[in-house]
Order: C-alpha cells, then structure tokens, then sequence
C-alpha cells in the first residue's frame, strides 16, 4: 500500500483529530509511546491585520494546519514510481505536488499540506501560460469531479500524509479539494465547479456514491468543502444552493439541509428558512427530524421564530408529531430564549402549554416501546431543564404562570414543572410548595392530577420522585385537612406506581407515627399504612421488617390509634396462606401484646385486649378452599377438639385474654365489641381468606350459653329497691308459630332491670355487658348460619323486665316521687332498654322473612317512642346523674377532659361534677323505699328539629345494617302511623330516625367528624369507610324515592299557601318532619358524593353506580354507557329543580354542598362535552336565589344567629365566586340605594332580607375580597388591549364600596374597607402602572379622571385614619404605617409618571387637614382610652361566625406577594407625620 522500496511493517492507519498529532512508529523494531500534542493556540499572531481578505483564508488555514500536524518538514525524498502514467495536465500536477493517486482508497501526500499548497502554487506561477495552464487544470478537475470518476471521492476525503524523514504516517481530516481552495487564483474556479457538480448530483435520481472499497455518498461530501468559504463567498453559495434545492430531489434536499449551518453564512439562516418555508407547504414535510435539528442550530430573526413558533405549534397539534421528534421541536422552541424579553418568555411559555394541554386532551393514547417513550421523555424534559437554567427570566415566569394560572387550565404538566423548578433551584423550594398547597386547599389540585401524571409523564416523575416525597412529607403535617388527605392518597398512588419508592414511602410513614406532636398526624399515617397493606399486601410483607420498631411506640399511642397499628402489624405477621409470614415480627407481636395483658395499668391492659383480638382475627382467618358452609353447623365442645393450626391458635387465645381480663367489666364489654368489630369486616375485596369453620362454632355455642345464663330469664319479676318490676314490651306474639313455641317466646324476658338494681359480682353478668355481647352473639351467628338469625329470632321481640309504670300517662309524675338515687337508677334502666333495643333491631334489620321484619319495624317504634319519653325524665334528672357508658375505649380522664366543653353555663357547671358510673360490679345495700305520689302537671315535650338527641341523650348508635330499612322498605307520608300500619311501613318519624342515623355515620367516614362528647369513641363502621360507602349504594334509589315524595308534598303544600313561606300551616308538625326528613335526604347525598375517595381511579366504577342510581329506574339500561361526567352532569341538573322545595337555611346549604360535590365530580375527567362552566353560574345564580329569600326557623321564628350567620356567610362565597365586574357593578348600585335603612332599628336590606346591621359585615366582605380576587386574576393575565380600562372599573367598584361604607357607619366594615384597599392599592403598583405609562400621552383628560376617582378613595382612608387614632381603635392604627407607606409609593410613582410625560397638570398633591369621619377638624388627640377595644367587640354575640377565619381560603388572594399583615406598633414611616394624600 505504501513506498515499496522501503520496508516497514503495514500497520493499520490512525485518523487524527483536527487539534492532535497522533505518531505512529515506522519500523516495527522501534518502541516509542504514542504521544497527543495539544495544538498552540495564538498561531494567528503572526498573520498580518492588514492582508487582503482573499489571502486570509491561506494564512489562517495554514496556521492551523502547522499548529495541527507539527513542524513542517520538506520532503527530500524522490516520489515514487507511478503504476501509471498522469492521463491529464491535471494528474500531472499532483504528481509534481507529490501526491500519489492510485494508492488505495486516498491520495497520499509526500509531505504535509502547506508544503503541497506551496508546490501547486509555485507549478503555477512559474508556468509561462498561466491563463491557459489555469482552464486546462479546471477542465481536468471537472473531469475528476464527475460522478463517475475514481478520484472524486478521493479528492474529497481525507489524505494520508507519508512525509519523507520523518517515522510517521497519519490520516489529515482534510481533503485535497481544500487544498486547491486555499489557493487564492484557484477558489473561484474551484468552487465554479463544485458548486456545478453539487447541482449535479443533487437532481440526480438517485444517490450517486464514489468509486472506492468503501463508497460514501457524494453529495455531503461536496457540500462539506464549502464550510471555509461562507464568509467570503456567502452571497454566491446561498444563491445557487437556493437554486438548486429547489432543484434537488427529497434526500438531496435533506442532505442540503443537514450542512445548511456549516455552508450558509449567519445572515442567510433566515432566508433559508424562508425558502425552507416555501418548499414544505405541509408542516409534516417540514419538521423532518434533520430539519428540526438543523433549525435549531440556525441563529434565527425574532420575525423568523415567531413564524417557525406558529408551524410548531399547527405541527404539535395535529396528531401527526411523533413522541420521537418533539423533544427537538420543544429545543427549537427554546431557542427563543436567546432574545430573553418579557413579550418572547411569554409566548414561550404560551406555546409549551398549548402543546402539553392538547397532546394530552385531545391526542389518542399510543402504545409505543417502553424504552423510546423513556428515552424521548427525558430528552425533552432535559431540554426544559437546561432552559430554566440557561435563563433566569424563563425561571421566574415558569413560576409566576403556575402561580397564577387559572384552576381550570392547571394540568399535569404545571405539576412537572413545578417539580423542575425545585430541581434547578432549591432555594425556591418554599414558595414553590407554598403554591402547591393553596392550590390544594381551594382544590385546583386533586389527586386526579397524579393520574395524569403517571400517565403521561411517568418516568420523568420517576426520576424527581425524591422531590415530590419530600413535599408530601410536609404536606401530612398540615392542620389543613384537604392538604393533608392529598398527601395521604398521592402516598397510595404512589406506592402502587413504583416499586422502586415502596420502603421509602413505608419509612416516612414510620416516622409520621413516631410523630408525639401530632396525635392526628399519628393516625392519619397508621391508617395509611393499614390502607397500604390492605390494597397492596404482598408489597407490604416484602417489607415486614421495617414495621418491627413500631411495636417500641404502641405505648405511646391511643386505643385507637393501637386499634390500627395492631391491625396492620397482626396481618402482617399472620398474612393469607399464600403469603410468606414474617416470624420475627410474630414473635414480636406475641410478646407485646402478653405483656400488656398482664400489666396492672388500665389503659395498658386494653391496649392488650385491643392487640388479642387484632391476633385473634389475623390468626382464624385461613384460606377459603370451597367448603361448604352447611358445615358450619357442625359443634364443637372445647378447644381441644379443634384441629391442629391457626384457628386453634386464635381459640386459645381467647381464652388466655378472659382470663386475663378477670373480673372487669368495662375491660370484657371492650374485649366482645371488639371482637364483634374484627369479625363483621369484610375483605372480599383484599383476601380470599374465611373465618376458620370451626372455631366460629366454638365461639358460637360459647358465647350463646353465656348469653342465655346471664341475660335471658324466665322468672317472675319481683320488686326491688321500692320499684315495682314486671314483664313489658314484648312483641313476639306477632310471629305466626306453633302453639309451643309460643308460650316458651312468650315466657322469656330480657333481664335488664334486676341486673342495674340487684348487679351481680361476676364481669360476665353486668349489665353492661349486655349489648356488646349480644353484638359478638350475632356476629358469630351470620358466620355460621350464612347471615340467618332465625335461631335466635325470639330475643328480637321478647319482653324486657322494666319498672311497671312507664306506660302510664302520669309517668313523669310518678319518676318525681322517687328519691334521687332511685331517679338514677330507673333512668339506667331505660338507657340500657334503649341500648338494648338498638342492638338487637340492628341485628336483625338484615332478615328479610315477614315476620321478622314486622317485629324489626314495630321495635323501632318502640324505640323512638321510649326515647321520646325519656326527654321529660332527663329534664327532671338529678344533677349528678350521668347516662350508662354505651363505649369502652374512653378513659376515665379523657372523658371528663372532654365533657369540660364550652357551652351554657349550667350545662357546663353538671358536665364538670359528672361522676364515672360504677362497673365494678359490687352489689349494693337493698333497702324497701316507699313511694308517695303525687300530683303533677302533664309534660308536653317539644320536639327539635334541627338537633335530634340533646346533650345528655348518649345512646349507643345503630349497627350499619340498619340501613336495610331504607332499601326493602314501604313508606307513607305520616307522622304517627295507624295501628294497621304498625310493622309494615316506615312513617316520618320512622325514616327521620333512619336517616339521622345514617347521616351521622357518613359524617365520621366522610368528614371524620367524631362525637364531640367521646372523641376516642367507638365507631364500629370506620374499621374500613369505603366498605360503609358501598352498603350505601343500594339505598341511594330508595332514598331518592324518599326525596321525590317529600318534595312533591312540599310542592303541594305551597301551592295551597300560595308560596307564602311565613305561613303558619308550613309550621306544623306534620310538615315540619317533612322538611326534616327532606333536608336528611339532600345532606344524605350532599356527604355521600363528598368522599373524598371519589377521586381514586379503583373508586370510579362504583361513582359510576351510584351516579346511575339517582336517575330514573326506567332509563338505567339506556345511561349504563355514559361517563362519569355526563352522568354527573344529569345528576347536577336533577338536584338543581329542587330549589323551589327548600324551606330551611340549612337544607338550602347542603343542597349547595351536593351541587358544589357533583360540579367537582364532573371535573374528574377530560371530557370536552361537559358543561361545567354553565354548571357553575347555575349554581352561583342559585346562590343568588337562596340569598334573596327570607329564612325561617321550624318554630315560624325569623332565623337568625351565629349558625344562621356562617349558612349565609357559605351562600355569599357561592354567590360571589367567579362574578365578573357587571355583575359586581349591578350588586354594589342596587346596595347603595338599599344600605341606608340598615341604620333603623331591626331593618333589613329588601333585597337580601336576611341581612341587618348586626350582619351586614358578611356581605361587605364578600363584595370587597371578590373584587380584589378578579382584579389579582385579571391583571396576570395577558392583556393586548385597553389595559387602563380594567383598573377603571375596579375604581368604581371600589368607590361603590366606600359609598356603603360612608351610609353604614359600622366599625367592621371600617376595617373590611381599609384592608382590601391597601391590597387594592399594592395591586395597583404592581401591575397598573404599565397601564398608566400607555395612556398618560394619549388620553391625559382620561387619566385625569382615574386619579380624580382614585382620590375619592384616599381621601376616607386619611380620615379614616385620623379618626381611628383619636379614637384609639388600635385595629385600624395596626395597618396606618404600611398604607401610609403604600400610598406614598404611589404618589411618587405617578408624580415622576407625570414629569417625564409633562402632564404635571393631572396631578395636585396637597397638604391635608386632619379631620374625622364627619369632617370635623381633630385638633389634639383624645387621651381617654374607653373606645380602644376592636371594633369586632361591637358585633352582637350572635354574630361570632363574622370573624375572617369563617371565610376560608378559596378567597384568597393569589397575586399579591406583599404582605398585608398589620405592621408591628413600633414601625415607624420615614416621612413626616403630616399626612399627604392626592
């Protein structure tokens, strides 16, 4: 290949870089390192300023050359002998040049480059025809150049330099077609002919390769020897490539394209494009992924991105832009960022999220590889990445556009990009969060959003998980319950979407319930953990043992909260068979929980009672092979009879905690409720595990014996303590039966007064335990008999021994006789029978065989009966007298803690002296009373209707099953049945009771709204609240039917009032259940549809269900298909008719709330169809409507109080939210022509007749926060057109307020005013200078008025001021300094406004007077301090709800960053005490 005159071993050659010298040995017996110089940088020193521009390329390629290959040498070698001989003048001068043709796939040189360039020039120059010599050599060059020819590829790749004296032999990068271009006489013609032979080539058909051992594609090899003449010949090349692009075929054109950055000079990027332009008409032929990657190495005109912004954005938005080339499209976008102006930021930020929003809305979900999709999203979220941290003003207005974007334009993908802001900057990391959690608390955000984010943008979010972990580790601390339940469900999507983040998540949450700050932090976090192990089991038993250090805090934590750690770490040690249990933690557990059974502390000992039967449920639980459950009925006598294995295990641990327990009362009635708890879940959903055959067959006949022999008696009843005794309500005669049977039913009673006033010693016989038993009782009978209880039906309706006077008409008269100890004693009597009652009607709500049934229904008339005659009693109750515990989880401390509660005095000073009842069981002394009645006046109780039990009304609450009623139930529209009726219908007060009921326990599950009086109480169905949400679901027709009927009554009765609503047949009792009953229903659904569980993907289909359950029956079949949405939205429309129905302010609420929930549920989902903007003015005109009717209360009494004020305060929010500023200018003209009558005694506005001077305050609020809402709104937004015009129509809406405030001289609305005008006023610094600057030349008249009406403004609030210091009102001076700044801001801003525009004429500042509110001159201020107090003080007692605090945050303020917090007493302004106002 090489010289063979010489030897040398034939070693492969080393291609070089342009700025290295790579040595190769030439003799194979000599070792030397190869060694890489650095090219010497300065070589252009020695190149004079003044040479010709044509001679500066030779010299500054040769400089480079020299500084790339070394020093050069001259070659004093003779060249070698030719193969053959030149066919040409122009072979024949690179063979003089000593350059060897036909040796391999390149020309080999015999000595560098620049002596080459030297030699041509020379054969030239010292030929005697130069001109002639010059044409032969071009036509010899045309010839080599054709397509064709061997030696084209040849002169247009890299040359092997062989120099002669030297020991190497390298490959040079550059070809021998650039050598003749640094020949000064020689480039025009050279480059004559390349640009020839590129037309050429490029409109040929095909793609034209060179002649060599490896062919390249001629083409860009061609256009890639023009790079070193854009400066000199840019004109030239830009004009034929234009001419032949237009020319070239598809691949040529892209390979033109390709190199356009290299062989186009900077000042023709944009007629490039332009031609570009020209030639792809389409935007798919455009944005060709070379093109896309050409364009945005281009230096780009700000004309030129715009046009190529807009083609982006037609192409991103087309469907036809791949996941592949967006990435590029988004970097080509990004290059905007090198002009970084305001107006190019924006648009920049504009097109990002039009692009995001519609790819994700509008585009079908493709499948694509896993491992492109990651690939591309990285790719373009890193681009992203390097713009925020190429640009600060992108930085700051990323932040700024996620700040403030509207709720309804907030996507997944301001979520990533507010994870990225945090990523390249975290300094910023707090307000970054700060954003997020007031999104979450007026809930823009939902847990949706991670949803969108999992499905669009998962591996980016994978790789910020940390970020977004530590966010929602802050966010569970917060008070804030809607941030907080964010926190908890994003943990749950969470750890289902990655594996990767399971034992961290598992960790943060460990350490949240090692928390002792926070005992509702504590529980949140266990109920998580509990959630996590539930859904995702086998990912939580992959990490047992991180859970094991949780049993070092079981002592620290409440018996609740011990209820849900026991629960989650006992099914972890004992998981389902098909899990692999953790021994270690067994072990653990088993340890713990003996050694708190064993420990003399009584909060202690239950929470080993607590953690046995969480061990007990974890260990009977076993696999459900298909057994069938006939089986069940099977007997066991004792524990030893059990099989080897698990239910064993559970049995005889059942036995070792009663034994534990002894002779506690309170600790065995705990231990059965809890058991009954355990043993009534259901984990259909989570485990295919059973209870153990067997072992609830051992329960079963346990507990029934005990039952019987402690509860049930036969007996005749005896008198005791001086109260007679006898048999009493029993009701099982109504059961159709053998004539045996009968007289055995009719012979057995319930033993509930011999064991409260004769108690036996035993725990197992106590009173007490009577309902929690029998709640274990029928748990362990549905196991068994397949949900039937018809073995033990007779103690549904069998006599109860009670005191034999209850009956009488005189009952009262008679319970007052009685000395106080008996008094107590007959009124545990009857709580027992009402917890009795309760127990057993829950229990057997269930069966659904007729007779039953009947019994079910005619038992809870009783019951509502009794508890009806108990309130007289109760009134009439000694003062230390305190309801039987119907719960045993409460301490005796906490109790009382928790009964020391504000409230009327008496009912304060009783709860403060309650005594904890006696559950020793000790028998008491028997002594014979004597009973002399008297006479006494027949009591009539009234009944309440808004509040169904009062504060000494403490019943046990009914078991979930009593919803049944609802279902399978027939109801008539009375309040006091018929005796026919008795049994076989629900009446009002039936279905008042039923839906109280079921109203109460929504609100636990919902909203966690726990009894006030036992906040530790037992609630048996918060075990597992989305299990209670799905009973629910079948009830949800019925209760509509309910809803349909009663509305229909009210329908009908207003018609014959003719809608008087102050009427006083809408009064009585009749109707008044019916309103009661209604409003039950509508906040029934209003806390249905508020879980906010909703939001979860896996609760979808059953939001689907419920959704369906509320239309008509008929039309289910044909609304199956419909979304969720669309379903939503026909519920929306249904309830929305209902307005005309509702006569409580109460009820009107709620229905807002169900109207609220069901807008919110319709926005679950992308669905363009849906209507929610109109939904969401139909609801504030509802608002309106509520608003502008007089309210009453169920007495036919004006409503009015603290709890009517916070009803009103929610529909003003809702009536105000979203108003635009027509609407607000039509509220304030027709307010200020009404306001002035508020200054007469008990006056109310016409328009709003609930509103007088006392609370008044609520409606000014709400007008002065929604007024700064739109306005900071409105000013982020991006305004082209008249900007002055919105800040005009603020002033006049802020003028109408002070007119208001100037008639209604009220002290609340002083500071309302004086507040949201300093926000005002801020917001006008900030964004509405630029408004005044654009029309201060224009329109000097129109700015003139602005700051006339503006002064209006200023002006009060110096009075205002001024008056509040002589006063002393220190609530108004805590904001003096901070306004008196502001203002003063703002009078420098417009007065230098006005100099540089020579309008000094608008404008006159002068020094006021100090004068009061009524203009009257304040001379020295007052030094009495008697009207110092605030002036909230001066609102009536009734109006508490007035406070700020009741409006909440979804008022808020979002683009004002400047603090309007009073100013500390001791800041001092810098200007003079002298006021000065415009």
């Amino acid at each position: 290949m090489y010289k063979q005159f010489k030897k040398r071993s034939k070693k492969p050659l080393n291609t070089i870089d342009e700025n290295a010298t790579i040595k190769v040995p030439r003799l194979a017996e000599t070792t030397t390192n190869i060694s890489v110089e650095s090219s010497s940088g300065g070589s252009e020193e020695n190149i004079p300023a003044s040479q010709e521009h044509t001679q500066r390329f030779l010299s500054q390629h040769s400089v480079i050359l020299a500084a790339t290959l070394g020093r050069t040498q001259s070659s004093s070698r003779n060249i070698a002998t030719l193969s053959r001989q030149p066919n040409n003048f122009f072979e024949l001068v690179l063979v003089r040049a000593g350059v060897q043709l036909d040796q391999g796939d390149s020309l080999i040189l015999a000595c560098d480059h620049v002596p080459i360039v030297s030699k041509l020039r020379e054969i030239f120059t010292s030929a005697s025809s130069y001109t002639d010599k010059m044409e032969t050599f071009k036509t010899g060059l045309n010839a080599a150049m054709a397509p064709g020819s061997k030696l084209v590829q040849k002169l247009l790749t890299g040359c092997t330099v062989d120099a002669a004296g030297e020991e190497q032999i390298y490959q040079s990068q550059n070809s021998m077609f650039m050598n003749f271009l640094m020949i000064d006489f020689m480039r025009d013609a050279c480059v004559e002919v390349l640009l020839n032979k590129i037309e050429e080539v490029a409109k040929s058909d095909r793609v034209i390769m060179g002649k060599a051992a490896i062919p390249l594609p001629l083409l860009p090899l061609m256009l890639t020897q023009l790079r070193y003449l854009t400066a000199s010949h840019k004109v030239e090349i830009y004009s034929r490539i234009e001419v032949i692009f237009n020319r070239a075929t598809e691949s040529a054109k892209l390979d033109i394209i390709a190199n356009a950055e290299l062989i186009l000079d900077a000042s023709m990027h944009d007629e490039f494009v332009e031609l570009l332009n020209i030639n792809y008409s389409s935007t798919e032929d455009l944005f060709h992924m070379t093109t896309v990657q050409t364009l945005g190495n281009l230096s780009l005109s700000d004309r030129t991105q715009a046009k190529l912004r807009v083609r982006i954005l037609d192409f991103a938005t087309s469907g036809q832009c791949s996941d592949a080339i967006l990435p590029h499209l988004i970097r080509l976008l990004l290059n905007v960022l090198k002009i970084d102006t305001d107006d190019s930021v924006r648009d920049l930020i504009g097109s990002l999220r039009g692009i995001f929003n519609w790819r994700h809305t509008n585009e079908t979900e493709k499948i694509s590889a896993s491992e492109d999709s990651k690939k591309s999203q990285l790719e373009l979220f890193g681009f992203l990445e390097l713009g925020l941290i190429r640009s600060k003003k992108f930085y700051q207005a990323c932040q700024r556009s996620s700040a403030s974007v509207p709720a309804a334009e907030f996507t997944s993908f301001d979520m990533i990009l507010l994870l990225l802001l945090i990523h390249v900057n975290e300094d910023n990391s707090l307000y970054i969060e700060n954003i997020l959690r007031r999104r979450i608390k007026l809930e823009h955000i939902t847990v949706s959003i991670l949803e969108e984010i999992r499905q669009h943008y998962r591996h980016i979010l994978e790789q910020h998980i940390t970020t977004l972990m530590n966010i929602l580790h802050d966010f569970m601390r917060e008070k804030n319950r809607i941030v907080s339940d964010f926190a908890k469900s994003s943990y749950s999507i969470l750890f289902k979407i990655f594996n990767s983040i399971q034992k961290n998540i598992l960790k943060k949450l460990l350490e949240l319930t090692c928390d002792k700050s926070s005992p509702h932090l504590t529980t949140m976090a266990l109920e998580l953990l509990r959630e996590l192990q539930r859904k995702s089991a086998k990912d939580v038993q992959n990490c047992a043992t991180l859970l094991i250090p949780m049993l070092d805090r079981i002592s620290d934590l409440s018996l609740t909260q011990t209820r849900v750690a026991m629960d989650l770490l006992c099914h972890v040690a004992f998981p389902d068979p098909n899990l692999s249990p953790c021994l270690q933690l067994q072990e653990q557990v088993d340890m713990v929980v003996k050694k708190q059974l064993i420990n003399s502390i009584d909060n202690i000992k239950k929470q080993g009672i607590i953690g046995c039967v969480q061990l007990i449920d974890a260990m009977a639980r076993i696999a459900n092979n298909g057994v069938d459950r006939d089986e069940f009925i099977a007997s066991v006598e004792n524990v030893d009879s059990l099989p080897d294995g698990r239910g064993k295990m559970a049995a005889n641990l059942i036995i070792r905690t009663e034994a534990s327990i002894g002779n506690s009362t309170e600790s065995l009635a705990l231990f059965f409720e809890e058991l009954a708890t355990v043993f009534n879940q259901r984990n259909e959903g989570t485990s295919g595990c059973e209870l153990d055959n067997q072992f609830i067959a051992w329960a079963c006949d346990l507990v029934t014996f005990r039952f019987q022999a402690s509860f049930v008696t036969e007996n005749v009843p005896e008198t005791l303590k001086g109260i007679k005794l006898e048999y009493q309500l029993n009701i099982n005669e109504l059961d159709d039966t053998d004539a045996n049977t009968e007289s055995d039913v009719l012979n057995i009673g319930i033993n509930i007064s011999k064991l409260v006033l004769s108690p036996k010693v035993k725990a197992c016989d106590s009173i007490y335990v009577l309902a929690p038993l029998f709640n274990y009782v029928r748990v362990l009978y549905k196991h068994r008999h397949q949900d039937s209880l018809e073995s033990i039906n007779a103690l549904l309706g069998c006599a109860i021994v009670l005191p034999s006077f209850f009956e009488d008409d005189n009952y009262v008269s008679v319970f007052e006789n009685f000395e106080a100890e008996q008094q107590k004693d007959i009124l545990s009597i009857y709580f027992h029978t009402v917890n009795w009652m309760r127990v057993s009607i829950s229990a057997f709500a269930s069966q659904r065989d007729p007779p039953t049934r009947r019994r079910v229904l005619s038992r809870l008339g009783e019951l509502i009966r009794i508890e009806q005659r108990m309130k007289p009693l109760l009134a009439r109750a000694p003062v230390d007298f305190v309801a039987p515990p119907y719960q045993f989880l409460t301490n005796v401390k906490l109790s009382n803690q928790n009964q020391k509660r504000p409230g009327p005095k008496p009912a304060a000073k009783l709860n403060a002296t309650l005594p904890e009842p006696d559950l020793t069981g000790n028998q008491p002394s028997i002594a014979d009373f004597t009973i002399k009645v008297g006479q006494c006046k027949t009591v009539k109780t009234k009944t309440d209707f808004e509040q169904m039990y009062g504060p000494r009304e403490r019943y046990r609450p009914m078991e979930v099953e009593i919803i049944m009623l609802l279902v399978e139930q027939k109801f008539v529209l009375n309040h006091q049945l018929e005796e026919e009726q008795m049994g076989e219908f629900l009446g009002l007060l039936e279905l008042r009771f039923l839906l109280e009921d079921v109203v109460q326990k929504l609100e636990a599950a919902v909203l966690r709204h726990h009894d006030s009086y036992d906040a530790d109480s037992f609630r048996p169905h918060l075990a597992k609240p989305e299990d209670f949400i799905c009973d629910l679901l079948p009830c949800l027709h019925e209760v509509n039917n309910h809803l349909i009927t009663l509305g229909e009554a009210i329908d009908n009765q207003l018609t014959e009032v003719s809608h008087v609503y102050s009427n006083l047949d809408l009064f009585k009792d009749q109707f008044c259940y019916i309103k009661s009953c209604f409003g039950l229903c509508v906040r029934l659904f209003a806390l249905y549809f508020a879980w906010s569980e909703w939001s979860d993907k896996s609760q979808e289909q059953l939001l689907h269900k419920s959704l369906l359950k509320l239309q008509p029956k008929t039309q289910w079949k044909r609304l199956e298909k419909q979304s969720v949405p669309q379903l939503a939205n026909l519920t929306f429309q249904y309830f929305l008719k209902y307005e005309k129905s509702v006569l409580n302010l109460s009820t009107a609420v709620h229905l807002h709330r169900l109207l609220c929930n069901l807008l919110k549920l319709g926005s679950l989902q992308s669905d363009a169809s849906q209507p929610r903007f109109q939904q969401a003015e139909d609801l504030r005109i509802l608002c309106g409507t509520l608003l502008r009717r007089k309210w009453f209360h169920y007495s036919g009494t004006l409503d009015k109080g603290g709890q009517c004020n916070i009803y009103l305060d929610e529909l003003v929010k809702g009536f105000l939210k979203k108003s635009n500023a027509k609407s607000q200018t039509e509220l304030l003209t027709e307010l200020v022509k009404q306001c002035s009558i508020l200054n007469t005694k008990d006056k109310a506005l016409t328009s709003f007749p609930n509103f007088k001077k006392a609370n008044f305050p609520l409606l000014f609020r709400g007008l002065c926060e929604v007024l700064i809402h739109s306005l900071s709104g409105q000013v982020s937004v991006d305004s082209r057109g008249d900007k002055l015009k919105l800040w005009e129509s603020a002033v006049d809406l802020l003028n109408g307020l002070l007119s208001i405030v100037q008639q209604v001289e009220q002290p609340r609305n002083f500071g309302l005013f004086l507040k949201h005008s300093l926000l005002f006023l801020k917001l006008l610094l900030q964004h509405g200078m630029s408004a005044l600057e654009s029309i201060v030349r224009e329109d000097p008249e129109r700015l003139t008025r602005f700051l006339h009406e503006l002064q209006k403004v200023t002006r009060f609030l110096h009075q205002l001021c001024c008056h509040s210091k002589s006063i002393k009102n220190t609530a108004i001076i805590s904001y003096i300094p901070s306004l008196r700044e502001t203002i003063e801001t703002l009078v420098f801003r417009v007065k230098a406004l006005l100099a540089a525009n020579n309008c000094h004429s608008a404008f006159h500042m002068g020094n006021m007077i100090n004068r009061d509110l009524h203009g009257d001159s304040i001379i020295t201020p007052r030094s009495s301090f008697a009207g110092e107090e605030n002036s909230d003080d001066e609102l009536p007692a009734d109006d508490t709800s007035v406070d700020e605090t009741v409006l909440g945050d979804d008022m808020g303020i979002t683009a004002v960053s400047v603090s309007t917090r009073p100013s500390d007493g001791s800041r001092r302004s810098k200007s003079s005490s002298r006021s000065k106002c415009f």
